[in-house]
């Protein structure tokens, strides 16, 4: 009986041993992993540059310099941080067969930040090197770090490089519009990219906008605002943002009256100067606040050219155009 409570004991004390063993390795043991202090620098108390490469150089910025809008906008496109450790997470996660009821953004610090490489190996060093970065820093630490290092699509890093590159701002001064469009970008920059894919970028900034009205971060008024807001963005390196007048063209889909196309101003009278037109234009195409200038010609404003013109129907156009907040002046011939 002796004998079998001492193997019992050995037995247990040799469990104990690999399990302290096992512990001190997922947590305490860092030797093998990548050196996390070079990610200070992605959370910097001023702005900075980091030389990532020979001739590459990404600009960071600290977290009061992140701007109004775009911490609410990142957690309403990625998810609110998991506050569990990435260890312990990832266990309890796999006992319940659930997933994680937030975003380790740790985690994706670490999947960028390891060693490259899928097989269960990699898979648990990163899952380490996670821990090893909610341990170092706070909550607020890892957002900013995750944003000046996070991919954005045409080879930039980072939200302060994605904000100069796709809008010609700092990230500090970005509209609420424009901030939900960088953090559109996050979950696929190439699909969802603002200068190839306008539509897919409108459409992810729209569906950002909303959870952050869900979640409060901003009112609905806000929201539909900057939804209604045009998509201006820089097409090169060395350009300003500007409008996509090609993409956002008007094209007439019906005159209304008169059905013959032409725009009479009296029975049976056809203008052949060309006078000038004032008005904006909905979303949906319907004209309004139009005006006809004295340069046509017309000794008076006619109301029948008047009515005309506001008959015009435009086709609908894509997404991001916007309303056009100032008149617009254009040419109609008669």
């Amino acid at each position: 009986m002796k004998l079998l409570r001492r193997v019992i004991a050995i037995l247990a004390g040799l469990a104990l041993l690999v399990v302290a063993s096992i512990f001190g390795w997922l947590y305490l043991y860092t030797a093998d992993l990548p050196a996390i202090a070079m990610l200070d620098q992605y959370a910097p108390s001023a702005p900075a540059e980091i030389r990532t490469g020979t001739d590459t150089v990404t600009r960071v910025v600290p977290a009061n310099q992140l701007g109004m809008y775009l911490p609410n906008a990142l957690l309403a496109a990625e998810g609110q941080p998991d506050a569990r450790g990435p260890i312990r997470a990832e266990f309890i996660d796999l006992l319940r067969d659930a997933p994680s009821p937030g975003q380790m953004y740790s985690w994706q610090i670490a999947r960028d930040f390891a060693h490259p490489g899928d097989n269960l190996r990699r898979q648990i060093d990163r899952l380490r090197l996670a821990q090893q970065i909610h341990d170092r820093f706070d909550q607020q630490q890892v957002l900013t770090i995750f944003l000046n290092r996070v991919h954005l699509g045409q080879d930039v890093n980072g939200v302060e490089d994605a904000s100069i590159r796709y809008i010609g701002k700092h990230v500090s001064d970005l509209s609420l519009g424009e901030a939900a469009l960088i953090a559109g970008l996050i979950r696929s920059p190439s699909h969802d990219s603002p200068i190839n894919h306008p539509e897919r970028a409108v459409a992810r900034r729209n569906w950002v906008l909303d959870k952050m009205v869900r979640r409060g971060g901003v009112s609905q008024a806000d929201a539909d605002r900057a939804e209604e807001s045009p998509l201006l963005v820089r097409r090169t390196t060395g350009s300003d943002a500007t409008y996509d007048w090609k993409r956002c063209a008007l094209t007439i889909a019906s005159l209304g009256w008169p059905t013959n196309g032409l725009i009479h101003a009296r029975q049976g009278q056809e203008y052949k100067t060309t006078p000038v037109i004032r008005f904006e234009i909905l979303e949906s195409g319907e004209i309004r606040n139009a005006i006809l200038t004295r340069s046509s010609g017309v000794a008076d404003t006619d109301n029948d050219v008047l009515t005309s013109i506001k008959n015009i129907r435009y086709k609908e156009r894509p997404p991001g155009c916007g309303i056009l907040e100032s008149q617009a002046t254009v040419n109609i011939d008669f």
